[in-house]
């Protein structure tokens, strides 16, 4: 048995898949008790508008740290592959001033915003900023660590340590009487911030010695900035993609459907837990084998890492058809159930159907074809946002599910296209062990 599945599949990929896809797994399984303790402990009302501002606050961080985690990923593997210390360290530098400056002036915008407009419930819009920052930092230390190739001190803290304090943090809110949506968000902020110091402790440790020993090169600076502008306009769409429905709904004004959306959003993470695991280890590979032009290497790559996505997402997916409503009402409790179930279903079999292709978006952007694959996530987004405001309306959670699955048809589709184009076949499962382009 452990032959064949040595034959089939890479067996460094898989030590490393197992490794990583079970901090996710713990992970996701610590961000199900700390939502299961919020919406325990908390009004639906409350409970929707915890999760509306941090949607916020991840689309105020996209001037801020849009894009960075891909770019530094591959940019820091590609000067590791070179011994290039030099513009390692002239490329942190300059993406932490990015950071500093995209915030002050982030800032700036947020703040006349509220000045200018009548209404606004500024002390949600400043909680969702205080955010960006933070959050701009610890992009650049996951997208360094990631192209180092330490996917797991990248995700670890934030995945598994953060968390776990987050879930005492609630619990003792709740012991004390204190579970409002204000509470919960304050203790986010520190819990993060927390966290963030840790890990940047990490990072410091495990950086190669030659990185302090040597001065700062910024010559590529040009080319940095031409580059990150693709990677930031693709992660923004990639963003909103995924928050649209959620921000529609509390802009509407509909706190609820936001709190069923949320709980619909962190089951379906689970049919897609196999593309962040394996997102996070072949990044680094993909950059090697297309700057090295190994072409046999990069189709092995893909097809296993498809059929490694696919072959474990199913099971996910069936477990969430057959027992995805009892599960909820259990954790999450009956208002939930009746109202996040099929949304569920329907995001979640349409991400394990599209998951025969395997990683479409990594594979353009570790090949520099960030710029292209713009085209089908611009129309995704356009497809997604208008579907959310005509059906969130008149059809709640179901109607944002029926959005997202729509953008992720159109963008899959066209990244596949992208990929026959410029490299030479078509990726996914079925993808034949002939080399030819």
């Amino acid at each position: 048995m452990f032959y064949m599945i040595k034959r089939f599949f890479n067996i460094q990929l898989i030590k490393s898949f197992v490794g990583v896809s079970t901090q996710y797994f713990l992970g996701i399984l610590l961000l199900f008790v700390m939502n299961i303790v919020l919406a325990r402990t908390m009004s639906v009302s409350d409970f929707g508008i915890f999760g509306f501002v941090l949607s916020l606050s991840t689309v105020l961080s996209i001037p801020v740290s849009g894009g960075l985690s891909m770019f530094l990923t591959r940019e820091v593997a590609g000067y590791t592959q070179t011994r290039n210390w030099s513009a390692y360290r002239g490329l942190l530098l300059v993406a932490c001033w990015w950071v500093i400056l995209a915030s002050f002036i982030c800032g700036l915008a947020l703040l006349s915003l509220t000045v200018i407009i009548e209404g606004v419930p500024v002390h949600l819009y400043l909680i969702a900023f205080a955010f960006v920052p933070i959050m701009g930092l610890n992009t650049i230390r996951s997208g360094i660590l990631k192209g180092l190739g330490h996917p797991i001190l990248a995700d670890g803290p934030t995945m598994v340590l953060q968390p776990m304090l987050l879930i005492i943090a609630y619990l003792l809110l709740a012991y004390l009487g204190l579970t409002s949506a204000i509470n919960a968000l304050l203790f986010y902020f520190v819990v993060f911030f927390i966290v963030f110091g840790m890990a940047s402790v990490m990072l410091f440790l495990v950086q190669p010695s030659s990185v302090y020993a040597t001065k700062s090169d910024m010559s590529d600076k040009p080319l940095w900035f031409r580059a990150l502008l693709p990677f930031m306009l693709m992660n923004a769409t990639t963003l909103l993609s995924t928050q649209t429905a959620i921000l529609i709904a509390g802009f509407m004004g509909k706190d609820e459907v936001v709190a069923y959306i949320r709980v619909a959003e962190r089951g379906a993470m689970v049919s897609i837990l196999p593309f962040h695991v394996l997102t996070a280890i072949i990044s680094p590979q993909i950059v090697t084998a297309i700057r090295s032009g190994d072409i046999i290497q990069l189709r092995d790559i893909v097809r296993r890492s498809s059929q490694l996505i696919f072959f474990t997402s199913l099971p996910l997916v069936i477990i969430i058809l057959l027992f995805g409503e009892q599960i909820i009402n259990l954790l999450f409790g009956n208002k939930y159930g009746e109202n996040s179930y099929l949304p569920i279903v329907i995001v979640s079999v349409t991400q394990v159907f599209f998951g025969v292709f395997g990683l479409t978006g990594l594979l353009l952007t570790m090949g520099g074809k960030e710029r292209k694959i713009l085209i089908s996530q611009i129309l995704a987004l356009g497809i997604n946002l208008l579907l959310c405001i005509l059906l969130i309306g008149p059809y709640g959670a179901v109607g944002a599910s029926i959005g997202i699955s729509a953008g992720l048809l159109v963008s899959t589709t066209i990244n596949v296209l992208l990929i026959k184009r410029y490299f030479g076949f078509i990726p996914g499962i079925f993808l034949r062990k002939s080399f030819e382009f």
